[in-house]
Formats: C-alpha cells, structure tokens, sequence
C-alpha cells in the first residue's frame, strides 16, 4: 500500500479482505460488530485474533472501520456508529467526566518508559536540545488534543520550557516526517512504527519521551463501548473481552506473528514494522495503572472533575485490584 491518501476509510477494502472473511464456527450465530480504529500497531491484537477466528469461534464477526484519530472514536461510538472502539484513555476520562455513557471493556497498550512507542523528534541539524528550547515552537501531532500533545506540554514545562507556548498543528502521520525535514514544524511526536522509520533516515534525532511527564508505566489506551451496548448484549461484551485478552497474552509473546498484519493495516513497510518499536498490550491492569494518567488529567485540568476510575470500568475488565 504506497498511498496513505485514503487513511479515513472502512478497512473492508480487497487488500485486507482476508481479516474481514473469516467464517463462524459450524453451528455458531454470526453477530457482526463494528470497531473503530485508529490504525497503529496498539490494534494488532484484534488484527491477529481475526486472522484465527477467534471471533468467529464465539459466534462474532468483526468489521473494522477506521477513523482519522483516537479523539474521533468517542463521539462516533457514542452516536451509533459501532459497537466498539479504541484510543488514548484521556478523551475516555474527560467523556466519561461530562457524563457520556461509555465503559472501559478491556485495556489496550501500556507505556513503559524504557520501550517508549511514542518519541518527540527533531530535524538532525536542528537548534532545538532541551525542553527549554521547544518554548513558542510549532510542534506536530495527530490531534490536537490528544494524551501526546497535552503530555508534551507538560514535559517541555517540567524541563524548564513554556509548555503552553507551543503551537501544535495536526498532522497525519505518514506525513510527519516530510512536515518535519521540510522544516514546517519544529518538533513532531511519532508514534510505532513512524518513530522508528525517521530516525533511521538520520534526518531526524531523538529530543525526548514526552509521556515520561505522566509516568514511567500506565495505561495509555483501551477498549471501549457504551453502557447501551453493555446493557444489550452482555455476551458479546465477554466474548470480546475474552478475545482480546487471548489476543493479547499472545501476540506479546509473538511479535513477529503481527508484522504482516500491522504492515498491511497502516501501509507500513513490513521490514519498518519488524524493525520498530512493538507496542505492549496490556492483558490485566492494577488501579495505579489507570490512577496516574487520571490524576494527570485532573492536574492539568483536562477533566471537569475527578472521579473514581473503577466507575469507568465494564462487568468483566481485566482489573487486577492491586495499587
């Protein structure tokens, strides 16, 4: 896939006929559903479980509709326009805070500081080398508000910066890199494998991990669905619980069984996605997982107000209960 003009689009197209096909398992009552994505290699748990039928096996067909961010998902899930959904967990906290009626199903990809998927990079021959410097620069990001561009505000101010200065401007990101060599931003945050694809041009270099400015480990994204569906049906939500946590477990333990699937998803070369940073998909949670991005939001104020994180959670979730 050479173009990625048509990033919006339903993922039903040929090239990926084979995840979209799989049969039921004999006997079995089909029910399809409809999961928004935002293509990044965090969804490659649901891309591998499709490719064995693990839906299928309990009775689940799933149709993959893409979307142009994680900001996006919510208000098209809550409007109808699927069932399930994943992304960041801070427009899930500040929707939650203003009363929309979704649930946390099952956890996504952690961040873990020492193998960050998402990395704040620079032009190789350019002035910017601390924090301090990013103070009043242009900096690219897929969306405006989401968890990369609200932590990379608060990391450049922790290092000393104005991080409200910065001048975000979203940008796709298969076209971050050109923004960033032709000198249209100044900094860009790049999430697997676009990370890992510049840098080995020797174009770009690292200035930091922005997400540090939250924690060294938390939850970064997760599944969801609404309290409607929860309500309707119960047994696809477990079933969709259980696949993911399979999903997980495995492809954890199998990277390599995901590079062809995550390649022809966000049209990436195969040997970019072998060769990048994996993401690490979350198969339980304990609670200061999930409090610290939470108190992140609240501190700099990207919820209304604080509540409970254990009410965002659905019957079933993976949580561990530990602190």
């Amino acid at each position: 896939m050479s173009s990625r003009s048509g990033f919006v689009r339903l993922v039903a197209a040929a090239s990926l006929a084979p995840l979209l096909c799989s049969a039921p398992a004999a006997g079995a009552t089909t029910e399809t559903l409809r999961v928004l994505l935002f293509p990044t290699d965090g969804v490659k748990t649901l891309l591998w479980a499709q490719q064995q039928q693990l839906f299928a096996r309990r009775g689940l067909a799933i149709e993959f509709l893409t979307m142009a961010s994680g900001a996006a998902i919510i208000p098209a899930l809550v409007g109808g326009s699927g069932e399930f959904g994943a992304g960041s967990l801070f427009p899930m906290f500040a929707a939650f805070a203003r009363g929309l009626p979704i649930k946390l199903v099952a956890p996504s990809s952690l961040y873990l500081s020492d193998h960050a998927d998402s990395l704040l990079l620079v032009r190789a021959d350019s002035p910017i080398r601390t924090a301090r410097d990013l103070t009043g620069k242009i900096l690219g990001v897929d969306s405006l508000n989401d968890v990369y561009t609200l932590a990379t505000r608060a990391w450049v101010s922790e290092g000393g910066g104005d991080g409200d200065s910065l001048k975000p401007v979203e940008i796709p990101a298969a076209e971050s890199f050109a923004a960033l060599v032709a000198a249209r931003i100044d900094a860009g945050v790049f999430k697997t494998p676009f990370g890992s694809v510049a840098l080995s041009s020797g174009k770009v270099r690292l200035l930091g991990k922005p997400l540090d400015a939250i924690a060294p480990r938390f939850l970064l994204s997760a599944w969801i669905t609404t309290d409607s569906f929860i309500t309707k049906d119960p047994q696809a939500v477990s079933g969709f619980q259980a696949v993911v946590g399979e999903a997980a477990r495995y492809t954890n333990a199998h990277q390599d069984a995901t590079v062809d699937l995550v390649a022809r998803f966000t049209g990436a070369d195969p040997a970019q996605v072998r060769n990048s940073v994996r993401a690490t998909s979350a198969v339980t949670v304990n609670l200061s997982e999930l409090q610290r991005p939470l108190d992140f939001a609240s501190r700099y104020n990207l919820i209304p107000k604080s509540f409970d994180v254990r009410e965002m959670l659905a019957p079933g979730f993976p949580f561990s209960g530990g602190i």
